[in-house]
C-alpha cells in the first residue's frame, strides 16, 4: 500500500496551524455537546477548565514571552503571543496602560456562526480571560467585543481600567 507523503509546501509552521485548526474545532464542537446535553451547568464546567487554564499558565506565560508589567498593554501582549503560537492570527489593534484591545482574525473553535457559539464564548471560553486580568490587575476589566461566533469577522479582547 502507498502511503501519501505531504510535499515541501507543508512546513511546520503550516502543519501546527492545521493542527491547531482541527483541535479547536473538535473543542468547539464537545463544548456545543455538552451544552447540549447539560445547559448552564456545562458552561459552568467548561468556564472552570479554562479558569484553571489561567491560573496554571497566564503568569508564568507573561515571564517566559518577557512581558512586564500589569496595565491593559501587558495582559493585551500576552494574548497575541500566546494565540498566534497557537496559530491564531492576532493583531494588537489599540494598546494603552488603561485600554488595549486584540483582534483575532481566526477562530479555531467557531469559525463560521454558531447557534450557540456565541454564549458559549461568552459566558465559558471568555473564562480564561477573565481569571487572567484578575490575576494581573483588579482594576482591570476585560470583556469580549466582536464575535466570529456571532457572525462578525474577527474576535476581540477589550481590557480596560475600571475606577475604584
Amino acid at each position: 500500500m502507498a502511503i501519501h507523503q505531504l510535499g515541501p509546501e507543508w512546513t511546520a509552521e503550516r502543519k501546527w496551524k492545521a493542527t491547531g485548526r482541527a483541535r479547536g474545532r473538535y473543542i468547539g464542537d464537545l463544548e456545543q455537546a455538552i451544552y447540549a446535553k447539560w445547559g448552564e451547568e456545562g458552561l459552568r464546567v467548561i468556564a472552570e477548565v479554562y479558569r484553571n487554564a489561567a491560573e496554571r499558565t497566564f503568569l508564568d506565560g507573561l515571564r517566559s514571552f518577557g512581558i512586564e508589567g500589569n496595565d491593559a498593554t501587558a495582559y493585551a501582549k500576552f494574548f497575541v503571543v500566546a494565540n498566534s503560537i497557537l496559530g491564531y492570527d492576532m493583531e494588537l489593534a489599540e494598546a494603552t496602560p488603561k485600554r488595549a484591545m486584540v483582534r483575532i482574525h481566526t477562530c479555531h473553535l467557531f469559525p463560521k456562526p454558531a447557534e450557540v457559539g456565541g454564549h458559549l464564548c461568552r459566558l465559558a471560553n471568555f473564562a480564561f480571560e477573565r481569571r487572567a486580568v484578575e490575576l494581573l490587575n483588579p482594576k482591570l476589566r476585560v470583556s469580549p467585543g466582536k464575535l466570529q461566533s456571532e457572525g462578525d469577522p474577527y474576535c476581540e479582547i477589550v481590557v480596560e481600567e475600571v475606577d475604584g
